[in-house]
């Protein structure tokens, strides 16, 4: 498309620049002092033109623009991590559209990272969340260049926390130990994460209608990344659960001593009581018990394909990341020199 600013002076011995909006069609004039001053301006815009296209002459606001998407991806994994969705829309959301660079969404990372103390592999999630957003935007004309394309986060990057993980014996003498200490709530929910893999609020959010004890599935519907996944129940998990239902009426799977739903609050204040009468000698936490089943399926012989739709990965890539390394250690023997 052809753009230019014109530049003439008036009768009154000012400089008008005029030109045509590309977005609305609307001429748009403006008059200065000098000839100058009528110059830069006229760079200003051409080059905002040359750099954002249509975006630097368009009202549409960041959020606006996050809804049609939205309405256009529902799908999408845009979503996925919502603390985040949440933080950019009300760092953004009034942005018009074309404010939203390369340096702003840097800055805006920079401090998601330092905040939450994140790792690098985090963070590349989080810069994927949003890539298909700006995608979206430049497809639609709204914007020239992708401004989240050029920024990058290491690929690979240490754990910000050490990956504990409980042998088989250990998992059961803390279940066994759960059960004397808090036999409907702790024991319960502990039980559902070492027999599933899953992760700590999947477990919490848990409602009656998604256990099917007839096929003998789980239906996690509120996950991580947003893709709803079941899980076939071990027949002593099953027994588990049928009497912890029995036990109350509400609606959450996971009920608390006083028959309300377990929350993530109650669930750290008895956990940490837990340890602190039972301790291992490790200083395990929930998520330790999904690396434990990730740890202890593929000791059994299970595959990582099975171990990702299991523990609802994304792609295979992230469990080969987080838990091809266990597999490496559970080689016995791993010198081809010895027999």
């Amino acid at each position: 498309m052809d753009f230019e600013v014109k530049i003439h002076k008036t009768g009154e011995g000012l400089f008008q620049t005029k030109y045509l909006s590309p977005h609305t069609g609307k001429r748009k004039r403006k008059r200065f002092a000098t000839l100058k001053e009528a110059k830069q301006y006229k760079a200003e815009i051409e080059s905002k033109f040359q750099n954002k296209g249509l975006a630097s002459f368009s009202d549409l606001r960041t959020d606006q623009a996050m809804k049609l998407y939205i309405e256009k991806f529902p799908n999408s994994s845009v979503r996925s991590r919502q603390n985040h969705f949440v933080n950019f829309i009300n760092v953004f959301g009034n942005y018009r559209i074309s404010e939203v660079g390369t340096n702003e969404l840097t800055h805006w990372l920079g401090k998601v990272k330092s905040e939450k103390n994140l790792s690098d592999k985090t963070m590349n999630s989080i810069r994927s969340q949003f890539y298909g957003f700006f995608e979206f935007l430049v497809n639609e004309n709204y914007i020239r260049l992708n401004p989240i394309n050029k920024i990058r986060f290491k690929r690979h990057d240490n754990p910000r926390r050490p990956r504990i993980v409980l042998s088989i014996d250990e998992v059961r003498e803390l279940l066994d130990n759960a059960k004397i200490f808090s036999p409907k709530a702790l024991f319960t929910y502990f039980y559902a994460i070492a027999h599933t893999g899953a992760r700590l609020n999947e477990v919490l959010n848990l409602q009656r209608e998604d256990i099917d004890f007839k096929t003998g599935l789980i239906h996690f519907k509120q996950t991580k990344n947003g893709q709803q996944r079941f899980v076939r129940m071990a027949a002593s998990l099953t027994k588990v659960l049928e009497e912890h239902l029995e036990s109350h009426n509400g609606n959450h799977v996971i009920s608390g001593e006083n028959h309300i739903p377990l929350t993530k609050k109650e669930l750290a204040r008895l956990t940490n009581k837990f340890k602190h009468y039972f301790p291992n000698g490790k200083n395990w936490g929930c998520h330790s018990l999904r690396h434990s089943f990730a740890y202890n399926f593929l000791k059994k012989g299970g595959e990582m394909y099975q171990l990702q739709a299991i523990l609802g990965h994304r792609g295979i890539q992230t469990t080969i990341d987080l838990y091809g390394q266990l597999k490496a250690q559970d080689i016995e023997n791993p010198s081809p020199y010895e027999y």
